[in-house]
């Protein structure tokens, strides 16, 4: 929109502003007229809009009755593109999500919408600061500004808005701490700032949140332990802390989060062992402990998550061995614990899981025959027992995972040799044998696995030609 349209923009809406205000004495101006005036302005103040669906946010809209005395011209936007009115044509809903909206919020008087409980205009190219007038929002209950370019800090003037359910600032660029007063929004239920540039503390009031189910905190620049409120929010269900500077232990408050099926803490640097109250989390089907600085015996009482999913322990400094009942769970896709210090064998509950379709011990000191530790996994995608003291044959049982892609048993010491069998694993598309003690040739029936496009074979004493 060029400057000149912008003026006569302006102008004409001046003109309609003029003419309501100065001859409807003794009325004022209907509150939907000043709602559609404030986002004729905003509109005007974009860089840029979709013309297919902002078309409708125009002056055309005018709905003039007895237009000789002006008595009650009003323009009524609620047939506009995105938005939901009341009974009494106030608007209550804005949705512009994934509009191609490029612009601030500076121009949008928050001020005249004093019915709005859902704001939504994610997926958008919206940046500079969220303004503090935000506040006068006082019905809000949802507000989406999730994947915009929105800086600066989070105005503490959002715990005013004590209506909201739904917080959803995540995919953006704040920075800054997390406002204590965000401890003020006693309602809300779900609260996403994840991806952003956050830093500091999770402030100690986030443990009043107690109707909250959904937390994520994920991939910011936040450090410090958490704060032992945090055990107050026993409906939480999503904890998500991943992709931080977190340190210290995992408290024993963790027990009373008894509603949580999700908890992410991987790549931080956290510390010390895991409790065995992480066995009250029944409900758990997502744990997440991956690359931080825990350390000592993985507690049996993960055995009792009956419900687990994905566990994923990989780089930390566990010792010790496998407890007995690991992999309890039935439901149980993901195994994951590579990169530790862990040894011993594999306990029985591993080898009889049928339900795993990912699964790395690798780069530990496991010990153990490789043809009867392992079962046949008809789910299983991916396995890496590589750098461990794995030792016996490559057994046709391998052969019978049909939907395996990745099998990788390097740096072990396997001896015999590679079986004819290995074809009927017909997705593989990467195989590796290397640093063991294979002996005899190729097989030619390796040509038969048209899906394998990486295959090393270094440090056997493998013999004769490579098959055509």
């Amino acid at each position: 929109m060029g400057l000149s349209t912008l003026n006569r923009v302006f102008s004409l809406v001046s003109l309609i502003w003029f003419v309501v205000m100065s001859h409807c004495s003794p009325y004022v101006a209907s509150s939907s007229t000043q709602e559609a005036l404030a986002l004729l302005k905003w509109k005007a103040h974009l860089q840029n809009q979709s013309p297919s669906l902002l078309s409708s946010w125009t002056l055309s809209s005018v709905n003039a009755t007895n237009t000789s005395t002006h008595l009650k011209t009003q323009i009524s936007p609620c047939t506009w593109f995105g938005i939901s009115c009341n009974h009494a044509r106030s608007i209550i809903g804005i949705n512009l999500t994934s509009t191609n909206l490029k612009g601030t919020l500076h121009e949008l008087s928050f001020s005249l919408f004093p019915n709005l409980a859902f704001l939504d205009l994610s997926l958008n190219e919206l940046f500079g600061f969220i303004p503090t007038q935000i506040s006068h929002l006082t019905n809000l209950e949802v507000l989406y500004l999730s994947a915009n370019q929105l800086s600066g800090s989070i105005p503490k003037e959002i715990g005013n808005l004590d209506s909201l359910s739904d917080l959803e600032l995540d995919q953006n660029q704040l920075s800054g701490s997390i406002p204590p007063s965000i401890g003020n929004l006693s309602n809300l239920k779900v609260l996403c700032l994840h991806t952003n540039h956050l830093s500091g503390a999770i402030p100690k009031e986030i443990g009043n949140l107690k109707s909250l189910l959904d937390l994520r905190f994920s991939k910011n620049q936040l450090s410090g332990s958490i704060p032992r409120s945090i055990g107050n929010l026993s409906n939480l269900e999503i904890l998500y802390l991943g992709n931080n500077s977190f340190s210290g232990a995992i408290l024993e408050e963790i027990r009373n989060l008894k509603s949580l099926w999700c908890l992410d803490l991987g790549i931080n640097q956290f510390s010390g062992s895991i409790p065995p109250s992480i066995g009250n989390l029944s409900n758990i089907k997502y744990l997440n402990l991956l690359d931080n600085n825990f350390f000592g015996s993985i507690p049996h009482e993960i055995g009792y998550l009956s419900k687990l999913i994905k566990l994923e322990l990989s780089k930390n400094y566990f010792t010790g061995s496998l407890p007995h009942n690991i992999c309890r769970s039935k439901s149980l896709t993901h195994f994951v614990i590579a990169e530790n210090r862990l040894l011993g064998r594999i306990p029985k509950d591993l080898r009889d899981c049928t339900s795993l379709i990912r699964v790395r011990l690798n780069k530990n000191h496991f010990i153990g025959n490789i043809s009867e530790d392992f079962g046949i996994y008809p789910n299983l995608r991916l396995i890496d027992l590589s750098h461990n003291k794995f030792y016996g044959e490559i057994t046709p049982t391998w052969g019978k995972c049909s939907l395996l892609g990745t099998l990788n048993i390097s740096a072990n010491n396997i001896t015999g040799s590679i079986l004819p069998e290995i074809q009927n694993s017909i997705e593989l598309h990467q195989l590796d044998l290397s640093s063991n003690h294979l002996i005899g040739e190729i097989p030619v029936e390796l040509g038969k696995l048209t899906s394998l496009n990486k295959l090393i074979l270094t440090g056997n004493q493998l013999s004769g030609g490579i098959p055509h």
